[in-house]
């Protein structure tokens, strides 16, 4: 069989140190080998690494096509893992065909029209890290978000003792003993916490974080764009395009981007800084002392963008559509898991809810109050489960008309909010969603932005010369400027950088037979009640094979710090005492391939 090699040799300084003003080596030579830019890749191209020998078994790994970095560290880490001794074969795919295939809810290998491996960026959806709403076993697709099908029962426990405690002191206890479990076990390789780097318009103020799905997206009502008048017009850069608008179905950053701006939640995060949750929708929530009972009275006076008043339908709504497995939410499974049955919360008045919680959860405050946003009840409780990913609510594309209690029409172009910004749909021309400013908004907005458009622009030189050109007023940290940072004159950008609260990591299908439930391992055949440790073992060698320091100083510009674990970096949760970096050894790697009943 003929197999390409890309050659991403270790040795020291190979693949180029990024330096100011010069581009890194290993981004332009790997593009060139692989036959063109990250645009040219929308189409798979397949690469098969090298081996020297019969390998131990085939792995597929899917590498998304959207960043140049990833695409570098992705083949490098393909490579690495040839060396072990595993057959690797990568593609270059856009996220939504990775999506596909993960979220179908049954664990089939790649081959099966499933999945094995791909690379992500990803976070837990509110600042509070909540691990518990990610990686616990009862939260596999549809109907939860555990597309890795992590189910390890004494991680489960520390996930449970965690979501429970009320006391400070006994959930950090917890945090770590999870913490401590994932190092142990590394049930996904956690590459390195990025750094985002935003390039902005020079005479734009106001900007002042980055992005985190789904609470923190664009804010163009606090921009103010210098020598534009009072109706300045600010554009985004963002991509990939997004597979649907309704907030509950969100998978990524490229759609919180569209969306977030229309909508709100209960209770909102100030700003990126303090990272501070205040009131927003909800005037205020009055807590028992052991968390179960909560009051939660809702701000007057707030209308959607079609002119009727929100009220505690609305959330009540909200909480009974996630909370519906027939419309298949990825967050319904962390919905029940903080409610337990819709039958704890009613409406108690126009403007309240009240709630009795079968448990106290973290869940509750830190998902459930603050990164749910709330849905217009009457304008999309007629679309039935089946029809709602594709109506114009979740594509823009077109118009739909709502009735209002006073009898009136409103014709919408896309979601209905009561955020700061109106959808007023789909610029094909452009490849841009269009907003107007909601003027009849509940809190104040201090820019002079009136009109406002997300772009979908893919590729890193792509978005930088829309800059320069004045096309967009920023972008999404998800292009990946960091190697192109001395590019940037600053005549035409500045640039502005955010500790990430993110990690990027190589994700496994934990059912694939191998390197997930280890029944197919030597070790897992010869004694199959050690599967779980042997396919332990081929984790653990891949993640001592992977060389992050090199990533992230050749390849990430420098941009981040050596990963260990799910777990933000400077969260207060980290345990800087426990999780030590992990070396690149590729002799340890071996030897942890040998314990799984591998021999070189």
């Amino acid at each position: 069989m003929m197999r390409s090699t890309i050659n991403c040799n270790l040795g020291k300084g190979s693949l180029g140190r990024v330096e100011p003003g010069r581009d890194s080596l290993g981004r332009r030579s790997f593009l060139k080998t692989v036959g063109g830019t990250a645009a040219g890749l929308a189409t798979p191209a397949v690469i098969r690494s090298a081996q020297a020998a019969a390998p131990f078994f085939r792995l597929y790994l899917m590498i998304p096509n959207n960043q140049p970095a990833r695409m570098i560290w992705g083949t490098l880490a393909a490579q690495q893992m040839s060396k072990l001794g595993i057959d690797v074969v990568s593609s270059y795919v856009d996220f939504p065909t990775i999506a596909s295939r993960r979220t179908k809810g049954i664990g089939t290998t790649h081959v099966d029209g499933g999945w094995d491996s791909y690379l992500e960026r990803y976070y837990y959806s509110s600042i509070t890290p909540l691990p518990n709403s990610l990686f616990r076993s009862n939260l596999i697709p549809p109907n939860g978000p555990n597309f890795y099908y992590v189910n390890d029962p004494v991680l489960d426990k520390t996930l449970d003792d965690y979501a429970g405690a009320i006391d400070p002191a006994v959930r950090m206890t917890a945090i770590k003993a999870f913490e401590k479990r994932w190092y142990d076990t590394q049930p996904l390789t956690i590459l390195f916490y990025p750094e985002d780097a935003i390039a902005v318009n020079p005479k734009l103020t106001g900007f002042n974080g980055t992005t985190f799905n789904p609470v923190f997206f664009p804010q163009p009502e606090n921009w103010t764009i210098a020598g534009t008048g009072d109706g300045a017009t600010a554009a985004f850069a963002s991509w990939p395009p997004p597979t649907s608008l309704i907030p509950m179905y969100t998978i990524g950053y490229h759609e919180s981007n569209i969306f977030g701006p229309v909508y709100n939640r209960l209770l909102e995060y100030d700003s990126w800084e303090s990272k501070k949750l205040v009131p927003a929708l909800a005037e205020s929530v009055a807590s028992s002392a052991d968390g179960k009972h909560h009051v939660i009275k809702l701000r007057p006076g707030v209308t959607w963008h079609s002119g009727e008043p929100f009220s505690a339908a609305d959330v009540k709504f909200t909480w009974d559509t996630i909370m519906n497995k027939a419309y298949a939410s990825p967050i319904q499974g962390n919905a029940l898991a903080a409610f337990g049955s819709s039958e704890v919360y009613k409406v108690s008045g126009p403007l309240e809810l009240t709630v009795d919680l079968p448990r106290y959860s973290i869940l509750f405050r830190e998902q459930i109050l603050s990164s749910v946003a709330i849905m217009p009840e009457h304008a999309y409780r007629d679309i039935k489960p089946e029809a709602l990913r594709g109506h114009v609510a979740s594509t823009w594309l077109g118009t739909y008309t709502v009735k209002t209690s006073d009898g009136k029409s409103y014709t919408a172009h896309g979601g209905i909010g009561t955020g700061p910004w109106i959808p007023a749909g789909f610029d094909a021309s452009r490849k841009a969603y269009r907003y107007t400013r909601n003027e009849r908004y509940w809190n104040k907005m201090s820019g002079n932005v009136k009109t406002f458009y997300i772009i979908n622009i893919n590729g890193t030189d792509a978005v930088l010369s829309a800059l320069k050109s004045g096309d967009i007023d920023a972008h999404d940290p998800m292009y990946d400027i960091g190697s192109l940072l001395g590019t940037i004159d600053p005549s035409w950008g500045k640039v502005a950088r955010f500790d990430s609260y993110k990690w990027q990591h190589v994700c496994y299908n934990l059912r694939h037979p191998v390197f997930g439930t280890g029944v197919d391992t030597p070790l897992g055949k010869q004694d199959p009640s050690r599967a779980f440790e042997a396919a332990t073992c081929i984790r653990q060698a891949i993640s001592y094979a992977m060389p992050r320091d090199q990533i992230v100083q050749e390849i990430a510009a420098g941009l981040g710090r050596p990963g260990t674990a799910a777990m933000p970096w400077s969260a207060p949760e980290y345990d800087h005492d426990l999780l030590k970096p992990i070396p690149f050894d590729m002799d340890q790697a071996r030897a942890w391939m040998t314990k799984a009943g591998y021999t070189y």
